[in-house]
């Protein structure tokens, strides 16, 4: 059990702990940061040994395999690669696509000219370089609507009871009045409840 490697760091065996202001001398005290670096040295100490141990394993693993086995665990590293490539690909990509749908620009006439990869660093999305690029075409994008308004397609806005007649009126018409009415369709937005 005298292993250097689990050891607690340098402290002064010698040398008793300070008891803390209002308490007795002769009591026992528990310095709690000296206990909590002390764990964390184990914990570390253990982990750089785990770590070298598994490296090791991994190493023997590799010398043992055959050409086949090596082939195999070749294409199931390059498959995982290319995998995660793709993910990270497409999230480029929506990333893309709500950015520029925020800024309300339309990526559309570029997108199929657009390399995602110049938004990936470090096997990452780079947001900064997707809100730099998004800025850019912001600026010169159309402020209002895409498309023209008001096509003669139907009512537009609050006119969908222009022209409409309410209970009110129908109290002074005649039947045969009130038969014209619907037959012009001016009964339709009380027939719907909307009146």
């Amino acid at each position: 059990m005298d292993n250097p490697q689990n050891t607690p760091p340098a402290n002064d065996p010698a040398t008793p702990p300070t008891p803390a202001p209002n308490q007795e001398v002769g009591s026992e005290v528990t310095d709690w940061k000296a206990e909590a670096e002390k764990w964390k040295h184990f914990a570390r100490t253990h982990e750089t040994n785990w770590k070298k141990a598994s490296g090791e394993v991994e190493e023997l693993r590799k010398a043992h395999m055959t050409d086949a086995e090596r082939a195999v665990a070749d294409a199931r590293a390059q498959g995982a690669r290319e995998a995660l490539e793709s993910v990270v690909q497409q999230r480029a990509q929506d990333r893309l696509d709500v950015a520029a749908s925020k800024a309300g620009v339309d990526l559309t006439p570029v997108k199929e000219l657009l390399d995602v990869n110049k938004f990936i660093a470090d096997g990452a999305v780079n947001e900064t370089a997707i809100s730099e690029f998004v800025a850019r075409f912001s600026e010169t994008a159309p402020k209002g609507p895409r498309f023209a308004q008001g096509l003669g397609i139907g009512p537009q806005g609050d006119q969908r009871t222009a022209g409409q007649l309410s209970r009110a009126d129908l109290k002074g018409m005649s039947p045969r009045e009130v038969a014209q009415a619907q037959k012009e369709g001016r009964l339709d937005a009380l027939m719907r409840g909307e009146i």
